[in-house]
């Protein structure tokens, strides 16, 4: 590689022992050498509100600054009801507001979630890529990781046990670093 690629991720769960999160840090940890992988903080940024968009608060201006200044967003969500958590969407909404000024508007994308079922994060996953369509979000198609039983692949402390995913996790990186690279001159 002849660069580092900086990605900006977030998950879309506020849950302190969330899946998603620790999905996220394991994440972290198995970025490749050439890319660094900066964690957004979303419990500050309040649900959107169009009232708010000309003077949006301070954590929401952090919020778009770090989307617009990274080379690719990834999406960690979970799955609640079938489809993404309100976190997860309202991180959506901020970025791509004022529409004349999204810092979604064509930005590569990837997607990956944990979920307690055996499905993973199938349908909310699919609810991500209908959004993108109108927001023109280029997401990555594959690989695709749906964290299946996500209470087996984790201890207490939130480390990820399964190193078989681990190994996944740094594929997904190395293979949105090639999605990325395709979008920029």
């Amino acid at each position: 590689m002849d660069r580092t690629f900086t990605f900006a991720a977030y998950a879309g769960s506020l849950r302190k022992r969330s899946y998603n999160r620790m999905l996220l840090n394991a994440l972290v940890k198995a970025a490749p050498q050439h890319v660094r992988v900066d964690v957004l903080e979303i419990a500050q940024v309040p649900l959107f509100n169009a009232d708010l968009e000309d003077d949006p608060p301070p954590a929401v201006t952090r919020l778009r600054d770090a989307i617009r200044a990274a080379d690719g967003l990834i999406i960690v969500t979970p799955e609640h009801n079938g489809t993404i958590p309100a976190a997860t969407k309202t991180v959506i909404e901020w970025a791509s507001r004022p529409s004349d000024d999204s810092v979604l508007e064509r930005k590569p994308a990837a997607m990956l979630g944990a979920s307690t079922g055996y499905y993973g994060t199938l349908r909310a996953q699919a609810a991500l890529r209908q959004i993108a369509t109108i927001e023109e979000v280029y997401f990555m198609v594959n690989p695709e990781i749906r964290v299946a039983r996500a209470q087996t692949k984790f201890d207490e402390r939130g480390e990820l046990l399964d190193e078989e995913l681990r190994t996944e996790l740094t594929e997904f990186l190395e293979a949105f670093a090639s999605w990325v690279r395709r979008f920029q001159p």
